[in-house]
């Protein structure tokens, strides 16, 4: 095997000088479809894992890794000693984080809407994009008011500064007549996660607008956030909490309380890298149209090679050489643009969607190593297997008849 000999000719039948006619449309047919069907690939793998972990992240975030609940919601009897038991029975909590939340209206002038009233705590604001109001001031004693997701405030035309009524019910003993209790309060800040679930629902309170309300915070702890240090142990450390707890604490992952929108992701996950793969297979099938078109018109040369002492091994290499250099090209390509295409919509969000229909008001994506490794693999890999049939062909060509006709 002549390996010099071998690079040297594969680099003349694949340089710009001899790729004229239909031979050049050819080789630049085969690198762009292979660049297209690896950006097709790429994005559909990225923007699949980009739904999954933003999901989630906001899951986790809204709803922790494991949430607690009293049956009928009612208010946790010794919280302190709830919280207690989890960290010294339950190995693998990182943390315990006491919640209060309360169905209830928020009122203006124009507008009465339905909401979910949440306390906050440092875990869910991890991430969030505040307008006005500092994450770290969140958390501060100068904290007094509501802080209301941006879908919620634009609906309502709620700005920073603007007052409002929020209407809260609770049980009396009259079957009749609910105890309801107002309180004006401030918008103190303005939220946003993305995901419209959230932006259109939650508004987090301050520990004291709650207190003023409801009294006593510790008598109204109806729930808790458990957040663990390995998310992959969540099923067995939720079953490990219901049963050291008993009645009438049950419990629910963020899997459990968003299992519909993560089982449509998985239902997408499967057909649809199956379809775009087809893009790529007809791609790397231009690739042996070029292999054919050049053994047709390098037949005499082949032959000459052969009659020079050149064997059928290096025939084959020089073949596969040129499939790879178009499969390379093609690839390098399509992984430059996805990655461009990928961070200028992480950074910018030039897509945009309907986050009513799609949860998400811009397209979410992920950059993952793997997904690039994956498709370059799939790629060089069915290349390499269909670009050595015509190889072989070349292969087999027989120096007395390719050159007969020289003149």
């Amino acid at each position: 095997m002549n390996i010099n000999a071998v690079k040297f000719i594969s680099k003349s039948y694949s340089s710009a000088s001899k790729l004229r006619g239909f031979a050049g449309f050819v080789w630049w047919a085969g690198v762009v479809s292979i660049a297209l069907g690896v950006i097709a690939l790429v994005l559909s793998l990225s923007i699949l894992d980009g739904f999954y972990d933003s999901i989630e992240e906001n899951a986790v975030r809204f709803t922790s890794h494991i949430k607690i609940y009293t049956f009928n919601r009612q208010a946790v009897v010794d919280p302190k000693a709830i919280e207690s038991k989890i960290h010294n029975s339950v190995a693998g909590v990182q943390f315990v984080l006491p919640s209060i939340t309360k169905e209830a209206l928020i009122k203006t002038k124009s507008f009465v809407e339905g909401i979910s009233l949440q306390n906050i705590h440092f875990k869910n604001i991890e991430g969030l994009r505040f307008l006005g109001v500092k994450k770290d001031g969140l958390l501060s004693s100068e904290f007094d008011g509501i802080v209301v997701g941006r879908m919620l405030s634009d609906r309502l035309g709620l700005n920073l500064g603007d007052t409002v009524v929020v209407v809260s019910f609770g049980a009396t003993d009259s079957v009749v007549v609910p105890a309801v209790k107002l309180a004006k309060v401030k918008v103190a800040g303005i939220f946003e996660s993305g995901m419209a679930k959230y932006d259109d629902l939650i508004v987090f309170a301050s520990d004291k607008l709650l207190s003023s309300v409801f009294g006593d915070l510790s008598s109204i702890i109806n729930a808790f956030d458990i957040y663990l240090d390995d998310i992959k142990r969540v099923e067995k450390i939720s079953k490990e909490i219901e049963h050291k707890l008993g009645y009438p604490f049950f419990c629910f992952t963020y899997y459990d309380l968003h299992s519909s929108i993560f089982a449509w992701i998985e239902l997408q996950k499967q057909p649809i890298p199956l379809v775009l793969s087809l893009i790529t297979i007809v791609a790397v099938f231009n690739v042996v149209t070029f292999l054919l078109v050049s053994i047709v018109e390098k037949t005499k040369s082949i032959g000459i090679l052969l009659t020079l002492g050149l064997n059928s091994r290096d025939v084959v290499l020089i073949f596969l050489r040129l499939a790879f250099k178009i499969t390379l090209t093609g690839l390098l390509i399509g992984i430059f643009v996805s990655l461009l295409f990928s961070f200028l919509q992480k950074e910018f969000q030039i897509i945009h969607l309907d986050p009513k229909v799609y949860f998400f008001s811009a397209l979410p994506i992920t950059i993952s190593a793997k997904n690039y490794l994956l498709v370059a693999l799939f790629t060089c890999l069915l290349s390499f297997a269909v670009s050595a049939i015509p190889s072989f062909i070349a292969s087999k060509i027989k120096p007395v008849e390719a050159i007969r006709f020289i003149k």
